[in-house]
């Protein structure tokens, strides 16, 4: 079935959340998310080049509750524990939780039973006259064949096709050329969505092996011809004093791809980071009242925690996670660098750990509902007056209003902690400009450092061969030059390192990768720049100009 109509901007709900003091804190009053321990997945799988290929698994069949994974298959349910593992006795492989979606590796869907055909890629080629191919080679053809059409689709409307009950891979690629692609499950079916403003179509299927084949032609769009050889050979187009847009081909690991940019000059207005953890927004509510605005820091995108570094307006609503890289905005040009916080927790105003010292390794506070630590680890739970509730081994599932510290196992004086104890903790936050910053925000990883590459994922706690570091998706970056000018990136296909490489050739002194992926949004001047839909989000960069 094929229709056309308005682009679905379907959103997800969040609970609001309350922000916290800063500064020293009885351990239960603030809502502090301090991700050292990370407990649920973050907002990117993760897998290694060659792996088996994660594939969504349907939202009738597996749901994401309190940070645990919850599958009903077979009459039973089953449920996954991330850092701890089935709560049942199962020898296969866990589920993964990608922008609240849960995906699992061939060998869980065979034991759920799940046989359906895998949607294996999309592929896209051209500029202007663009071929979009989907590949579904366990799929019959003659399935497809009633698909065939030709039209047109007007601005702001999109293409709709309504295929059979497919199996969807992480990270498809879903932007090219201006054009998007989203592939959705259904409750008995599959739909997928084709915009990107108005444009002539023609759809047909393909067999041996089984493929559906969108062509588009955009309006405007220049006929068959060689693309630009040159990579800075873009369109440029000032949108208010001191904003230049450019869109403009670069070279990425799979080949030319669009890269959008936003160069702000120095001091022609103000910088901020908006967000809230535990709630997910759209970018344009996000941005409202803004004229520039990206898609900012990592979340948590079963509970939509902030994981890493957020400061909003001098209050701190999470502290560092792992060394990695943030961005601090106050009078002067954005601070780029790696940062990392030192906690001492005190029992009964004794000092019990310091993070970096024996006993330290692994030391964190959770201060949200879910589940805390793993196997090897000492969770104690505390309640709003900081006493002592709970004190064991690991995975705790933390009520809603508790918080919990996670320890070391060895850590001998956090592990005596008892019924009726008090907990107290302090933090230390460097380099200095990330100490009390009026905005900042955590990403990563740190792509360029006073002008020269980088890019270390080992120092950050990015493993090789995750999706974060090597998947071919949209990048979202931010990059500064000596001048103090800032550059908003969004890239429609890249891998992490080749925005090193882009950003030197910008000119940037320091450079940060942002969330990326699904996440990756660029507006400027009330309009999105590098995609057609809406993504919920946790935070985002702003700018305000200094003259309205």
């Amino acid at each position: 079935m094929i229709t056309i109509g308005r682009r679905d901007r379907r959103q997800r709900r969040s609970p609001a959340s309350v922000p916290p003091d800063r500064g020293r804190h009885p351990i239960a009053g603030a809502a502090l998310l301090v991700l050292v321990l990370s407990v649920v997945s973050s907002a990117v799988a993760q897998g290694a080049p060659g792996e088996a290929p994660l594939v969504r698994i349907p939202g009738a069949v597996a749901t994401v509750s309190e940070g645990a994974i919850v599958i009903r298959a077979d009459g039973r349910e089953i449920t996954y524990v991330p850092g701890f593992g089935w709560l049942a006795d199962l020898d296969v492989p866990p589920p993964t939780v990608v922008d609240g979606e849960v995906y699992g590796v061939p060998e869980l869907l065979a034991f759920l039973e799940l046989d359906l055909p895998v949607l294996e890629n999309v592929r896209f080629a051209g500029e202007g006259e663009i071929r979009v191919v989907l590949d579904v080679p366990g799929l019959d053809a003659a399935v497809l064949g009633p698909l065939g059409a030709q039209g047109a689709v007007g601005a702001g409307d999109a293409l709709r096709l309504r295929l059979p009950s497919l199996l969807i891979p992480v990270g498809l690629p879903d932007v090219y050329g201006g054009l998007e692609v989203v592939v959705r499950q259904e409750p008995d079916g599959t739909t997928v969505e084709v915009s990107g403003g108005g444009y002539t179509y023609r759809v047909f299927a393909l067999a041996e092996p089984t493929r559906l084949v969108i062509d588009v032609v955009t309006e405007g769009a220049p006929r068959a011809g060689p693309a630009p050889a040159l990579v800075f050979a873009d369109t440029r187009e000032s949108l208010a004093d001191g904003v230049t847009y450019r869109r403009f081909r670069a070279e990425g690991s799979g080949g030319p791809t669009w890269v959008h940019l936003l160069e702000v000059a120095p001091d022609a207005g103000e910088w901020r980071v908006v967000g809230a953890t535990g709630v997910a927004s759209p970018m344009p509510r996000l941005a409202s009242g803004a004229f520039a605005a990206i898609n900012a820091g990592y979340f948590n995108t079963a509970t939509r925690e902030a994981i890493g570094y957020l400061v909003v307006d001098g209050g701190v609503l999470s502290l560092p996670s792992r060394n990695r890289a943030s961005v601090a905005f106050g009078s002067g040009a954005p601070v780029i660098d790696r940062v990392r916080v030192d906690y001492t927790v005190r029992v009964n105003g004794t000092v019990a750990a310091l993070s970096g010292s024996p006993g330290g390794e692994g030391l964190g506070v959770v201060t949200t509902s879910g589940w805390a630590g793993t196997s090897r680890q000492g969770v104690i739970t505390v309640d709003a007056d900081g006493a002592v509730l709970d004190n064991r081994v690991g995975p705790v599932r933390v009520p809603s209003n508790a918080i919990a510290v996670v320890y070391s196992g060895d850590n001998r004086p956090l592990a005596l902690a008892d019924e009726g104890d008090v907990v107290h903790y302090d933090y230390r936050v460097t380099p200095s400009a990330f100490a009390h910053p009026r905005y900042a925000v955590e990403a990563g990883p740190l792509l360029l450092k006073d002008g020269l590459p980088a890019l270390r994922p080992d120092l950050e706690a990015f493993a090789e061969g995750q999706r974060i570091l090597d998947g071919l998706t949209q990048q979202a970056a931010l990059g500064v030059r000596p001048d103090g000018t800032v550059l908003l990136v969004a890239a429609e296909s890249m891998i992490a390192i080749d925005l090193v490489d882009l950003f030197l050739r910008l000119g940037a002194s320091d450079a940060l990768r942002l969330d990326s992926g699904g996440s990756t949004t660029l507006m400027a001047a009330g309009r999105v720049l590098n995609r057609r839909s809406e993504r919920d989000v946790v935070s985002a960069i702003v700018w305000r100009p200094s003259r309205p």
